[in-house]
């Protein structure tokens, strides 16, 4: 498993330091693979460059149900590349079905709950580019090799 830092950036001048253990699936190397990733609130930033927009909406109806937490995150022109709902399952854990909806999968991981584990484990797993962009076949491997939603 390979290790990144990231800083959360919750205030503007303040920001929260910590380790995520990443997703090791041997999928081919790109050399396009961010050094440096990091969160605001309605941003991922790629190598300090904005890449990907983000929104969290809560308590909102999906397929006639309630999720309590939805995400989408989109490109830089705005088309939404995943979206996803998180919430608590019968055991009072954390889940979320995530929709790669450029190849129009849904996906499940227990280790990546959530946008920063999500985006963490997609830029580790040369999907997501330092240059701001997707690497298809590279998502479809990252699916076939970690998916659990079978």
């Amino acid at each position: 498993m390979k290790n990144f830092s990231i800083i959360l950036f919750l205030i503007p001048f303040w920001g929260i330091s910590q380790n995520v253990e990443t997703l090791k699936l041997n999928i081919p190397k790109t050399n396009l693979e961010p050094k440096d990733i990091s969160f605001k609130e309605d941003a991922i930033y790629l190598d300090k460059k904005k890449c990907f927009g983000y929104v969290m909406k809560h308590d909102i109806t999906i397929d006639n149900e309630i999720a309590p937490n939805y995400f989408e995150i989109t490109s830089q022109d705005n088309a939404v590349l995943f979206s996803g709902i998180i919430k608590k399952d019968e055991s009072g854990n954390f889940e979320n079905i995530i929709n790669f909806r450029p190849i129009e999968k849904l996906y499940k991981n227990s280790k990546i709950i959530g946008r920063n584990k999500l985006i963490l484990n997609l830029s580790s797993n040369q999907v997501l580019n330092n240059d701001c962009t997707l690497n298809i076949d590279n998502l479809r491997l990252f699916y076939e090799k970690s998916n659990e939603n079978n």
